[in-house]
């Protein structure tokens, strides 16, 4: 079953492949190629601080998690659909393979969501701040282990900022708080940060801190993520990294997670 969701977020990847020949370029502005191997501000995607700007991707990932007596492998599938430059739709669906200690393994879909995103402040060569709000549908089985049971809302603000030499220096933060809407269940909030810088060869390292807390008392869960991105060929990436938990109650100690992303033209 490993090997089937292996095989699905593979598919995933390469289904875009016809359409690479179609669009080549990799397009940020309105008709402006971009590409993450000239002179700055970039756009980059990190693992785990969502990005504030304003884009049409597809962003398959292969995570795998260890927990507290458990191991966790996941597919997760991110779309992201600009409407206009200033909006666009975002959806996440994940599907995992859960092997617990003493326990039947479990297999199936996750808690998938969607939601809108919307650029208040859009500068693209300067500073992007967003807002929007996911919709987590509760569609993964808590029972076995494969979701949290029940849907929730989780609005968040973004920034993006450049900086440094030719601006190939990249500060994100990322803010959500999800709020269960069924009772019985406690509000809880995400704090991010990611620092990365692209080099002219379309490597970028990226370094993020994640801050996980509760609002009735719960001790904070933090950890960082080393990562890297890589360009190689115009509006496909390629990435890998590491989530590693510093302190903190949290189940997680690791994540691994690599990935690939195809761009598409933004709308004019």
């Amino acid at each position: 079953m490993r090997r089937t969701l292996l095989a699905a977020g593979a598919a995933a990847v390469f289904w875009t492949l016809p359409a690479a020949a179609q669009h080549p370029e990799h397009t940020h502005e309105h008709g402006e190629v971009h590409s993450h191997r000239g002179p700055g501000p970039h756009f980059i995607d990190a693992f785990f601080t969502e990005n504030a700007y304003i884009e049409r991707k597809v962003r398959p990932d292969l995570l795998a998690s260890i927990e507290e007596g458990s191991r966790r492998y996941t597919a997760h599938l991110e779309v992201e659909w600009a409407l206009h430059p200033d909006i666009s739709i975002i959806v996440h669906a994940p599907a995992h393979h859960l092997v617990r200690d003493g326990l039947p393994a479990e297999t199936g879909l996750g808690d998938i969501s969607v939601g809108p995103k919307v650029a208040v402040l859009n500068d693209r060569s300067a500073f992007i701040l967003s807002l929007g709000a996911d919709l987590e549908l509760g569609t993964g089985d808590e029972s076995r282990g494969l979701g949290e049971g029940h849907s929730a809302l989780a609005p968040f603000l973004l920034a993006w900022i450049p900086f440094g030499k030719e601006r190939r220096a990249l500060l994100q933060t990322a803010l959500h708080v999800g709020f269960p809407l069924a009772a019985g269940h406690e509000a809880h909030g995400e704090a991010s940060a990611a620092l990365s810088w692209t080099s002219p060869l379309g490597l970028t390292p990226i370094l993020e801190g994640i801050v996980e807390f509760g609002f009735e008392g719960e001790e904070t869960d933090w950890a960082v993520a080393p990562e890297f991105r890589w360009e190689f060929a115009p509006a496909w990436e390629l990435g890998a990294g590491a989530k590693i938990r510093v302190s903190g109650p949290g189940e997680e100690k690791l994540r691994l997670t690599v990935g690939a992303i195809r761009h598409f033209p933004l709308p004019r």
